[in-house]
């Protein structure tokens, strides 16, 4: 690191509280600045919880536009980056208590439906029980992954359907998917 671009903390904290004063007076500039600097950094932090890149994100997006929307910036009352960093880390653990939550109920969803499908289900279990393989891959991918397969594929909703039911844009949506059948494929190719 160059000794130039070393600031003291202090210098950091004051360009915070300057910045933050601007945002107060609902200064878009000063927010854009606060995204610029702050927002890989919290990525990476949202990240180290959640293990999905796509998923960091889009909460580090959700969380800026919260910021901005519902003008939360007007109650930051302590050091800026403390605030933002302790959000994406509350963010985070909600996120990974509502997708264990979701991951349950999708397992109750994939189970119930094995039992009810009748006959053909029954044929399937004789033949080597590829379907329980499908699920057991299924079950391992990431959440939302599981979400976007089992919204689009499995209860046939359109991608803006699965998009809004899942809080995320339609292009992570697709994200989600790709990122899916693509780890779907690589499992499949290692079972034949």
């Amino acid at each position: 690191m160059a000794l130039s671009s070393f600031k003291p903390a202090s210098m950091q904290e004051l360009e915070d509280q300057q910045t933050l004063a601007l945002l107060k007076n609902g200064s878009l500039a000063a927010y854009e600045t606060v995204f610029k600097k702050y927002y890989k950094k919290l990525c990476f932090q949202a990240f180290l919880f959640l293990k999905d890149e796509t998923e960091a994100e889009d909460l580090v997006l959700e969380l800026f536009i919260d910021i901005w929307h519902k003008k939360i910036y007007r109650r930051i009352d302590k050091s800026l980056e403390a605030y933002l960093c302790q959000s994406v880390r509350n963010k985070c653990i909600n996120r990974v208590r509502k997708n264990k939550i979701t991951r349950c109920k999708e397992v109750e969803y994939l189970e119930y439906h094995q039992q009810t499908r009748g006959p053909e289900w029954q044929e399937q279990q004789e033949l080597g029980s590829s379907a329980t393989n499908l699920n057991t891959l299924l079950l391992e991918l990431p959440t939302q992954r599981l979400r976007a397969i089992t919204l689009v594929y499995m209860e046939k909703k359109r991608y803006r359907e699965a998009a809004e039911e899942m809080g995320l844009s339609v292009n992570s949506v697709k994200t989600h998917l790709r990122l899916a059948i693509t780890a779907l494929k690589d499992k499949i190719k290692r079972f034949g």
